[in-house]
């Protein structure tokens, strides 16, 4: 369970993708993500983090509803170049995809699952991020703030366009 990692809830470095990893399996109806940044990578150092898109893949095929919000792939000038790749490996995982019109920025980086469990914080699901940089996520566990996380991402989502 979520409670066995060491700072939990607060999320430090790796901790986060052991976390998004058992959060995500744990799901039953829906996962949403949003992230600016975003890599599927076979290679030694990604392939903790391939492994959790391959665990969307598998949710989203078994009937969870699995949403990713996204940088836009044609605004090349603030969009890393691994999202192309990444957008079409969750297009042919099941996993519906959005980006935000008007070429405004997905910057926010948040996972929730089932309106029980959220996590909101600074990693985006790239390789650097999950086991470099220095990061922090917050993993939220209060139904009701996992609700008004959830109710502002279904907003953003409304408007927001197929990848």
């Amino acid at each position: 369970m979520i409670a066995k990692l060491p700072h939990a809830p607060l999320l430090i470095n790796e901790e986060f993708l052991d976390a998004a990893i058992e959060l995500v399996s744990e799901s039953l109806r829906y996962i949403y993500i949003s992230t600016f940044k975003a890599e599927i990578i076979d290679k030694q150092r990604g392939k903790k983090l391939a492994s959790l898109f391959y665990l969307l893949f598998k949710k989203a095929e078994s009937g969870v509803n699995v949403r990713l919000l996204i940088n836009n792939i044609s605004n090349r000038g603030t969009t890393p170049i691994s999202n192309f790749n990444a957008i079409n490996a969750c297009k042919n995982g099941g996993v519906k995809v959005r980006t935000l019109p008007n070429g405004r920025v997905c910057h926010a980086k948040v996972l929730i699952a089932d309106n029980y469990l959220g996590i909101v914080g600074s990693h985006n699901l790239s390789v650097k991020s999950c086991r470099a940089n220095f990061e922090v996520s917050y993993m939220i566990t209060g139904t009701h703030t996992v609700t008004v996380l959830r109710q502002v991402y279904d907003e953003i989502w409304e408007r927001a366009k197929e990848a």
